[in-house]
């Protein structure tokens, strides 16, 4: 069973930097688990081919789920050019460790989604770590904030950096649910005195979120 997570985990990473990835088009929102799933995919997306026959001989849902997952993941990372993607390699060689690693890893993050709209915002973050727009560890960390973020809760988090119209009304319980995120940081006022009390102020990684996931500037301050 390891050994079939390492070979998974390397061929993600040389799926997404294969010359031919830019070139499969594919909806991921239709295709289907059974025999209809095009051929001409599986053989340009091996990875997604070896997932795919595991989950038909389980009939497992979650693994269904996990499938289209990947797929939604793939399909937002083809607007990266191919010399990007290519450089992956570079960093991460066939064969190594590093790539093994990084490839299980990501498979892990898609695992750990809980929204069908989140594999193509953590394939937004990927792609700016491919493109060199942000480094492994700002990844890693928006990676563990989208897992713990509710989607439905994005008006807010975008009214809290922006402040634009139309007013999102957001008590304090969701501003913390937001900071457990780690989108926004908490800020202690008068800490140890009487009428102290905790404030909630921006972060790095919740204007990045915003930027990188989902097109919101959010101006300095």
């Amino acid at each position: 069973m390891g050994h079939e997570k390492s070979s998974s985990g390397r061929e993600l990473v040389r799926t997404v930097a294969s010359k031919q990835f830019a070139d499969v088009v594919f909806d991921a929102t239709e295709v289907a688990l059974d025999e209809n799933l095009p051929e001409g995919i599986l053989k340009e997306l091996p990875v997604v081919g070896s997932i795919v026959k595991i989950v038909r001989a389980g009939q497992s849902i979650a693994g269904e789920l996990f499938v289209r997952k990947l797929l939604r993941f793939l399909k937002e990372l083809q607007g990266v050019s191919r010399d990007e993607r290519e450089r992956l390699l570079q960093k991460y060689p066939d064969s190594s460790d590093k790539q093994r690693i990084l490839g299980e890893n990501l498979l892990l993050a898609l695992e750990r989604l809980d929204d069908v709209e989140k594999p193509s915002v953590l394939a937004r973050f990927f792609a700016a770590y491919v493109k060199s727009e942000i480094d492994y560890i700002s990844f890693t960390r928006l990676a563990r904030a989208l897992e713990r973020f509710n989607l439905e809760l994005l008006p807010n988090l975008r009214w809290f950096y922006t402040r634009e119209e139309p007013i999102v009304e957001t008590p304090e319980e969701i501003i913390h649910e937001l900071s457990l995120a780690g989108l926004v940081t908490v800020g202690l006022r008068g800490s140890g005195t009487i009428g102290g009390s905790a404030n909630y102020l921006y972060s790095s990684i919740g204007a990045s979120f915003l930027r990188i996931g989902f097109n919101v500037e959010v101006q300095k301050r």
